[in-house]
C-alpha cells in the first residue's frame, strides 16, 4: 500500500513539473520601450494626484483614436473620479509588471498607491510613429485579475 502512494506521488509530480515550467508566452517590455512610456504614464498619474481625471484622459489619449470618443472618456473620468472620492489622495504608482504580444503592442500594468488603499492601472498600448500611444485603460480596485496576469 505504501509502495503504491509512493509510486502515485512521484507520477504526480512528475505530470506536474511541465506545467510548473511553462514560460510566460508574452515577453516583459524592453527596458528602453517602458522608459520611452513613462513621460506619458508619469503625466497621467501626476495630473491624476492632482486630482483633474478629465485632464488625465485627454492628456493620455492625445493624438489618439480614443479622444474622439467622448461618451467612452466620460465613463472613464466618473469612474476615476469615483475612485478617486472613495480611496483619497493619490500617494505614489510602480510598475507591476509589463507584456507584449508583439514587438508593437504591449501592455503595462500599475498599482497605484492611495491614501486608503491601492487602485490598479492597466494600459494597452501601441507603438507607431516612433512613440507609444495607449489603445485601452483598465482601472479597478479589484486585485485579483493582476494574479491572473499572463
Amino acid at each position: 500500500m505504501k509502495t503504491t502512494l509512493l509510486i502515485m506521488a512521484a507520477a504526480f509530480c512528475l505530470l506536474a513539473a511541465p506545467a510548473a515550467a511553462q514560460q510566460d508566452p508574452t515577453p516583459p517590455m524592453s527596458t528602453q520601450s517602458l522608459e520611452e512610456t513613462r513621460p506619458r504614464s508619469d503625466a497621467f498619474f501626476q495630473t491624476l494626484r492632482a486630482g483633474d481625471p478629465a485632464k488625465a484622459y485627454r492628456d493620455l489619449f492625445a493624438g489618439t483614436m480614443m479622444e474622439t470618443k467622448a461618451a467612452e472618456l466620460q465613463t472613464l473620468i466618473s469612474q476615476t473620479q469615483m475612485l478617486l472620492d472613495a480611496y483619497g489622495t493619490l500617494t505614489g504608482w510602480g510598475l507591476i509588471r509589463s507584456d507584449c504580444v508583439t514587438p508593437t503592442m504591449c501592455r503595462t500594468a500599475y498599482q497605484v498607491d492611495m491614501k486608503n488603499g491601492p487602485i490598479f492601472v492597466v494600459l494597452t498600448l501601441h507603438r507607431r510613429a516612433g512613440d507609444w500611444f495607449p489603445t485601452t485603460v483598465y482601472v479597478t480596485d479589484v486585485v485579483q485579475p493582476f494574479f491572473d496576469l499572463s
